[in-house]
């Protein structure tokens, strides 16, 4: 293969999408790579771990077609220390691998393009179509809220439901949300699948129209010249429904963000291990306060608010209650509790384009 002329600001973005597929690690040498494929259409380049390939096609003036595969991390530092407004040729008809501009020339070891593991390939028994907005808004609203605990596989996923809207959904068993997008081609079926967290991450960087793509097995990704596909997580996902309160009489609805700033000021008192804010409600006002149990250290705020319901104690994990509030798209924000052994709900305080719902389970108060 050989490449004429292609710019380097091209290739890093090419190489920059497909990385998330390529695996830190691996027992297979081949996956650390990326696989080059130059032809008359352009340069095309694709990774997968076995469980996620992403491929990206980019215009290139290949005046060789072939194939090879080059070492994707050393190829995407290089790529990333070069001025991105430098042209380059590529050529992988020798040894090695070698990348020539202007001001330099970079080689790089290679392997044979058909020591690559194929591609999966999904047939698509359901699609839909997202506006970028949208897409944007799921990997915002559910990624942050899934497990990383890998011994329970299906809550390290977002639950996808598909019919009359699409309604994501994301859990660790500590927090939980939920967003609701409707959708102009709506189904009177309806399609459940378990998505891996990283693969609905990538919506958050897309800039074009999304179609995904739901077969039995797996989930593909289609916006603009990338694809992805992966394999869905087949397990059995929580009755996630269950765990919303059925009534929250007592409602708050405050300003989002100075919330946001006082609670990261109390954790700064709340010790290395323990992590709890406490809330207490009253009349139009909500004070909050943290002690260090190691040190004895302790602060509290008040804050104004708009609460009419009896008083109320209640206390969370700050990080869990500071990121469902990261991720309601409201400058005023609604919380409805019952009482303080359940969980608290997060919602806008006004109507937007989703419904979006977070949900925090509190901590215990001594």
């Amino acid at each position: 293969m050989h490449i004429a002329h292609i710019t380097i600001s091209d290739l890093a973005s090419a190489v920059g999408h497909v990385l998330p597929a390529v695996p830190a690690k691996s027992t297979l040498f081949v996956l650390e790579h990326i696989l080059m494929e130059g032809s008359s259409d352009g340069l095309q380049l694709a990774a997968t771990d076995t469980e996620l390939a992403i491929s990206a096609r980019i215009p290139a003036h290949v005046d060789a077609p072939g194939a090879v595969l080059v070492p994707a991390r050393k190829l995407h530092d290089v790529l990333r220390a070069l001025p991105s407004d430098l042209s380059c040729t590529v050529d992988a008809t020798g040894e090695r691998f070698v990348l020539a501009t202007p001001i330099g020339r970079y080689e790089l070891p290679k392997l044979d393009a058909s020591e690559f593991p194929e591609l999966p390939r999904a047939d698509h028994a359901t699609t839909v179509t997202l506006a970028p907005a949208d897409a944007q808004a799921v990997a915002a609203a559910t990624v942050y809220a899934a497990s990383t605990e890998q011994y329970r596989p299906a809550i390290t996923g977002v639950k996808f439901e598909l019919g009359s809207n699409l309604i994501a959904v994301a859990t660790d068993g500590y927090r939980l949300s939920t967003i609701t997008i409707h959708l102009d081609s709506a189904s009177s079926d309806i399609l459940e699948a378990v998505v891996p967290a990283r693969v609905v991450e990538l919506l958050s960087k897309v800039h074009d129209d999304v179609v995904l793509g739901f077969s039995k097995t797996h989930v593909t990704i289609a916006t603009g010249s990338i694809r992805v596909a992966a394999r869905l997580i087949d397990e059995s996902y929580p009755q996630w429904r269950n765990v919303i309160p059925k009534e929250s009489p007592k409602v708050a609805v405050i300003e989002r963000e100075s919330l946001i700033k006082a609670i990261r000021r109390m954790a700064l008192f709340t010790g290395t291990n323990v992590g709890l804010v406490r809330f207490h409600w009253e009349a139009d006002a909500v004070r909050l306060s943290a002690t260090d149990p190691d040190t004895g250290a302790q602060a509290q705020e008040e804050l104004a608010c708009k609460y009419s319901s009896e008083p109320l104690d209640i206390g969370f994990n700050h990080k869990y209650i500071t990121e469902a509030l990261q991720h309601i798209p409201s400058d005023d924000v609604t919380l409805a509790f019952s009482e303080p052994s359940r969980a608290v709900l997060l919602t806008p305080a006004a109507n937007g384009s989703y419904s979006i719902t977070a949900l925090v389970m509190p901590m215990r108060l001594s």
